[in-house]
């Protein structure tokens, strides 16, 4: 019984550990990037010895696709729950489509909504190549933008959706609508005059985001 106990507390230990590394390169991955950011920031950080890192990661490369695994994970499991508990709620009649695919695009924003620093490491990750995103695909990115594209095809087969569309088009034109905000928040206080990112200004940003790509989609083109 002690030894199971002692293992038990070693390998809560190391889960605690490994995911403290975790922790502190993604908050500094997503402020400086991959090539900006030393691994002895992210040992310091993180308050363990290099040996550590390399034991968990193999290389900073392999702790840097990690966070690029963990955070696309997290807004699969975030998408996926919070779409089931919208589809969980009594409707007089089933959802559509169409009103699935908006639903689905509200999920996104209220994912980075909360998740700032996701689009900050996908904007560091684009200007030095992509080769982790596009290493994740099959895995972890590619299902998520099978399930979003599923829904814009079944819109576009019950006539909800213009059938001219290219659904991987229309995907990344709600991706940028979605992401600029956020990306480029800061520079949108003397647009909007308010704060970009206050509760007021997140919540009239989702509306009108959710009003132009619905208006969009009603649109023959």
């Amino acid at each position: 019984m002690v030894m199971k106990t002692k293992k038990k507390i070693v390998r809560r230990n190391a889960d605690e550990t490994r995911a403290r590394i975790l922790e502190k390169a993604t908050g500094l991955f997503a402020e400086s990037g991959f090539a900006g950011t030393p691994i002895s920031e992210i040992i310091k950080a993180s308050k363990v010895n290099q040996r550590m890192v390399y034991h968990y990661f193999g290389d900073k490369e392999g702790l840097y696709r990690a966070v690029f695994v963990e955070q696309w994970s997290l807004l699969k499991v975030w998408f996926d729950q919070a779409l089931q508990a919208r589809l969980n709620i009594p409707q007089p009649k089933p959802l559509t489509s169409r009103e699935l695919l908006l639903q689905a695009l509200e999920i996104s924003f209220d994912f980075l909504a909360t998740n700032q620093g996701f689009v900050r490491l996908m904007m560091w990750e684009g200007l030095e190549g992509g080769h982790v995103s596009r290493s994740i695909w099959k895995d972890v990115r590619g299902p998520l933008f099978a399930q979003i594209e599923f829904l814009a095809k079944e819109a576009q087969r019950e006539g909800l959706l213009d059938p001219s569309i290219d659904t991987a088009h229309l995907i990344i034109s709600f991706l940028g609508v979605i992401s600029f905000y956020f990306a480029y928040s800061s520079t949108l206080h003397d647009m909007l005059k308010q704060d970009p990112l206050s509760e007021k200004g997140l919540k009239e940003r989702k509306e009108q985001v959710i009003k132009l790509l619905s208006g969009i989609m009603r649109m023959q083109v």
